[in-house]
């Protein structure tokens, strides 16, 4: 008659099981580890970025921006939401956006257009404002410590004087809306909603506000605006 054997399931040691789980462990630890010092690295780690965005090299000293995917410094655009960084080859973009901590924000923006007059206005609605400012009318304002709006006026000169046979570079929305567009521009792209306020002529769109210097069609926009602000009524 044949013999019958009987078989077991082969179960490892505890010693061995919980050697297994921990190797098994290290390297999930790792990656999180990695992923931790990237994002402290770079302010903007953790976004979801489109391929061949503008990067910005935030290593070593200076203020001077690196290019990206294409080899050029992105070009600072104006944003309902915040900043956009401009790939100028590719067109990509790259958000830098409201709730950026106030420091990766310095950190970023004068990397792109250098050292920033730096202050705190005291007697805003929303609250004490931070701000960064520099000569062309841009002013950046932080609100406990977060990136919480901007504003752009006519009063500044640009910082530095244009390379020969180039002209200055104008900041604007990526439609193309700054300082000295003309209401008849503004209409063509956006869906502006424009009336008389204790400000002047007012108009809001797509998350930006600003002042006409008159009603007609060929009146100038002189102040531009979005998120928290000193704007005064």
């Amino acid at each position: 008659m044949a013999a019958m054997i009987k078989t077991f399931p082969l179960r490892p040691a505890p010693a061995l099981l919980a050697l297994v789980l921990l190797c098994a462990c290290q390297p999930a630890a790792e990656k999180r580890g990695e992923g931790d010092a990237e994002a402290q690295a770079d302010p903007h780690a953790r976004l979801e970025l489109p391929p061949g965005h503008p990067a910005v090299d935030l290593s070593g000293e200076g203020v001077a921006a690196e290019g990206g995917a294409s080899g050029h410094p992105p070009v600072v655009s104006l944003d309902g939401e915040g900043l956009r960084l401009v790939d100028p080859r590719s067109g990509a973009t790259r958000p830098l956006g409201f709730g950026v901590p106030e420091d990766q924000l310095k950190l970023v923006a004068e990397k792109l257009k250098g050292r920033a007059e730096t202050g705190r206005a005291e007697e805003c609605g929303a609250g004490p404002l931070s701000y960064l400012r520099w000569d062309d009318g841009l002013t950046l304002y932080s609100l406990d410590g977060l990136f919480a709006g901007w504003s752009l006026d006519e009063t500044g000169a640009p910082a530095a004087a244009p390379a020969k046979g180039k002209s200055a570079p104008k900041l604007t929305t990526i439609s193309g809306i700054g300082i000295g567009s003309t209401r008849a521009q503004l209409l063509d792209v956006y869906d502006a909603k424009i009336e008389q306020t204790t400000l002047g002529t007012e108009f809001n769109a797509a998350g930006l506000s600003g002042i006409l210097d008159g009603t007609g069609g060929k009146a100038r926009v002189t102040n531009l605006w979005s998120g928290v602000n000193c704007v005064f009524r």
